[in-house]
């Protein structure tokens, strides 16, 4: 079923059906539909929908006069600006996936994920070229700076069908080692239909993207945005900081916004009073699991008009469950409210390997139709975290890797990750149960955790910055957990530090946080010798 550009104006979202055709045909109905409308926002540039199609265009033909036909992955590398959406854009109109490479991650990072992905092509600003020069290792470059502006603005006549690939998002995972996980059409025209579903996103919308495109989280806001017809908005928080957030949300108007957990608590701690960024209608928040403490002081500080929704999503499984507060929603209960799964995530808990009762804790399996591919060129990887779909199905299952339990009511409470979980005087600990803990505590603003040695033993290490002008004290901590948790869920160490370092996404940067470990362990030697 295809549907005019005259229907898409009458409402928001699209049909189920649109999902067997290709993020090109969809974007090229919006911009039938909206072509004057501005399409992206940044901070000295705006394009209209029109405006985005014809570079877009431009920059896909460029793409093919230096790539062969068949599937391959473009790798690009640009500052969080409009250029970052067109790249994206662009790459997919060319029959390719879009890899992109955050400015901000180390040369050995950018070089591991350029060697693991081979791609057909890099791109770069002429402000990064340089940096992809020296990992491209006979790779062509294309420098968007010098990109000719007679090629043709007409879209490439290529047939793209719904399955064929989309995007590779980089993932560390446990090991640490590049994993790229692939996205096909299909996959991301459901996000953008999941988007429509449940955040309404319409003509009338603008809609924030803050962290790159180099991340999954980013793929809600820019196709949720996009295939919908709404204004896509860029701001850099993660460089750009909080001082003039709350500015630039009012002076934009943004009405839909998905900042990282942790700077959203951040910023949530600057605020002074009530019925604040009135323009905004709808907060979504993924990523680090959002704490009571942080939607308390939401519907503290933000409009009462405005709703929630927490999110939880995976990399390779999408959006799987969601949290949805309703404007007007004030009540414990509603504010408490865990997610439920989204349309076509069907979700289960495994205890080694079988199916776990209700309540029962266990590891998280997503069975959909709408999964990643799997792994970039990562065949057995996929094996392995992938079941395939038993005969007579179209859904494939997928382990998560993620902790927790399905309750009566069909909601999940997640517990934290596998790889988070450590063994402590023999028993086995999740550190996101004690950060939790923590974080009960009413003068602690936020916390962290992690497993440390102590003379060849396993012990737990807290890191707590304590809230603005409370009158913090260390014991106070310890004397809260004592009452909360068993004693080898105690933190043999508790550290104050004045904030947590995060990582480009937003998240806490739990492999910093080990450095400062070690370096206070040898002042503290130090001192002792």
């Amino acid at each position: 079923m295809t549907r005019t550009a005259s229907a898409l104006q009458d409402r928001i979202g699209f049909d189920r059906a649109e999902l067997d055709q290709s993020v090109v045909e969809r974007f090229a109905l919006v911009v039938a539909a909206s072509g004057e409308r501005i399409a992206l926002s940044g901070a000295e540039d705006e394009l209209t929908y029109r405006a985005l199609d014809a570079r877009t265009n431009q920059l896909a033909n460029a793409i093919l006069e230096r790539t062969r036909p068949g599937i391959g992955c473009v790798a690009y590398l640009v500052d969080h600006s409009p250029d970052m959406v067109v790249c994206a854009l662009a790459i997919i109109k060319a029959a390719k996936a879009y890899l992109c490479i955050h400015p901000g991650i180390p040369p050995s990072a950018r070089s591991d994920i350029i060697a693991d992905a081979a791609p057909d092509l890099l791109i770069a600003s002429a402000r990064h070229i340089a940096a992809l020069r020296d990992a491209a290792d006979g790779i062509p470059l294309l420098c968007l700076d010098e990109l000719d502006t007679d090629h043709d603005t007409a879209a490439p006549a290529l047939a793209i069908g719904p399955r064929a690939p989309a995007v590779v998002f980089y993932t560390s995972g446990s090991t640490g080692r590049p994993k790229g996980v692939l996205k096909s059409h299909r996959m991301l025209l459901h996000r953008a239909w999941l988007c429509a579903e449940y955040d309404r996103p319409g003509f009338a919308d603008r809609q924030s993207l803050l962290t790159s495109c180099s991340f999954a989280s980013s793929e809600a806001d820019m196709f949720g945005a996009l295939l919908n017809g709404a204004t896509l908005a860029l701001h850099d928080i993660a460089s750009q900081g909080l001082v003039r957030f709350g500015e630039w949300i009012d002076r934009q108007g943004i009405t839909i916004l998905h900042p990282p957990v942790v700077l959203f608590r951040r910023y949530l701690a600057t605020l002074d009073g009530s019925d604040l960024h009135r323009s905004v209608r709808l907060v979504t928040l993924a990523g680090e699991a959002a704490t009571q403490d942080d939607i308390r002081r939401w519907r503290q500080r933000f409009a009462l008009s405005c709703g929630l929704h927490h999110r939880f999503s995976s990399t390779e499984a999408g959006h799987i469950a969601v949290a949805c507060i309703e404007p007007g929603e004030t009540s414990a209960a509603a504010l408490a409210r865990r997610p439920t799964p989204v349309y076509d995530k069907h979700l289960s808990i495994e205890l080694d390997g079988r199916p776990a009762s209700t309540g029962a804790v266990g590891e998280l399996v997503v069975r959909s139709q709408f999964l990643a591919d799997g792994y970039w060129r990562r065949p057995h990887s996929t094996e392995d975290r992938f079941q395939p779909a038993p005969e007579g199905s179209v859904e494939r299952s997928f382990r998560t890797g993620d902790i927790g339990r399905l309750l009566e009511d069909g909601s999940f409470e997640f517990l934290g990750r596998q790889d988070n979980q450590v063994k402590i005087r023999g028993y086995r600990v999740e550190l996101h149960e004690i950060e939790q803990a923590i974080l009960t505590v009413a003068t602690v603003s936020e916390a962290a955790v992690i497993a440390d040695s102590l003379n060849g033993k396993s012990i737990l290490t807290a890191f707590v910055v304590p809230k603005a002008g409370a009158e913090f004290r260390v014991e106070a901590v310890r004397s809260a957990l004592r009452s909360l948790l068993p004693p080898w869920k105690n933190p043999s160490r508790i550290h104050v530090i004045a904030t947590l370092p995060l990582t480009p996404t937003g998240k806490i940067d739990k492999p910093a946080l080990r450095g400062v470990a070690q370096a206070k362990a040898a002042i503290a030697r130090g001192a002792a010798e």
